[in-house]
This record gives structure tokens, sequence and C-alpha cells, in this order.
């Protein structure tokens, strides 16, 4: 399995800020008022956790608390003075491009099972941000728990990670 210093800084770089941008996405991409916005931005937090206690290298890497708080800075960096239908387009554009990327440098070094992993967190890291509000809630009640803009999000990141489709209920 790989670790960081299997990958050049750019490389990286891209491997680094990939769960940011999608998790930060997938979040943009719902509409989920301010209890809901809270409750997406601290869902990342659990498929953090299980990769930095998990057997995983790469992935107790990605999710060091520098690595995290690095690829914050370059995300914020990313949409600075963008108003937000333009950040969320920017978000969107970057993720799946980030993931495609990070599909192919791990393909490139003919690392399947850090590939499979990899692809797997982000899915969860995803999936686990759509969950946490339902969209079109008022103060909790009603709406549904996965928006139509972050299913098709979820959607598209699969393919950008060459994983079959899983859904996003």
């Amino acid at each position: 399995m790989a670790t960081k210093t299997d990958f050049s800084a750019q490389d990286w770089q891209v491997l680094r800020e990939t769960p940011q941008l999608v998790a930060i996405a997938v979040a943009a991409a719902g509409s989920s008022g301010l209890i809901g916005s809270v409750l997406e931005a601290i869902a990342p937090v659990r498929p953090i956790l299980d990769a930095l206690q998990g057997n995983h290298p790469l992935l107790r890497e990605v999710c060091q608390r520098e690595e995290v708080q690095a690829s914050l800075e370059a995300v914020k960096a990313r949409v600075k003075g963008q108003d937000f239908e333009t950040v969320r387009t920017t978000l969107r554009e970057a993720a799946l491009e980030h993931a495609r990327r990070a599909r192919e440098i791990l393909q490139a070094k003919g690392l399947a099972e850090d590939a499979d992993a990899y692809g797997k967190f982000l899915r969860d890291l995803g999936q686990r941000v759509a969950k946490a509000a339902a969209e079109g809630s008022f103060l909790g009640f009603g709406g549904e728990r996965v928006s139509e803009p972050e299913r098709t999000l979820l959607a598209e990141l699969d393919r950008s990670l060459g994983i079959p489709a899983q859904g996003a209920a």
C-alpha cells in the first residue's frame, strides 16, 4: 500500500484535497438551511476519524490533521471572492476533476487496492454529507434525505471514480 512518500508533491496535493472538495461540494449541492448546513459540516468527521484509526496507510495520511488543514486552506483560496452560485459550480467541477485525477494517479502507479479504498472512502464521505440533513425541511421536519442535486453529484462522483453507481438513498 502507498504512502505520501510514493507521490510527487503535485499528485499528493490532488489526493489530499479531494476529500474536502467532495464533502464541501456535496454540502453546497443541497440547500439545507442553517441547521442542515451545520449537520453537513460535521458529517465528514466520522469517515475521517475512521480512516485515521483504520489499517490503510494512504487514507491515514490523507486524513492527518495537518493534511486536512492544508487542503481546507487550498479549497478556501480556490473560491475566495466568488458568489455562492459560482462557488457551488467551482466546487462541483473541482471535486469531480480531482476525483478523476486521483483515480488516474493511483492506477498509474499500479495501486488498484489503494484506488479501491480511496474511492470507497470518497463515496462514503459524500454519502454521509448528503444524508446528514433533510433538504427542504423546516427545523428538521419534512423534506427529503438526499436532494436531487446531491444524487446527481454523487452519481457523477461514481463515474469520476470509475466505481459502479450505488444510488444515493
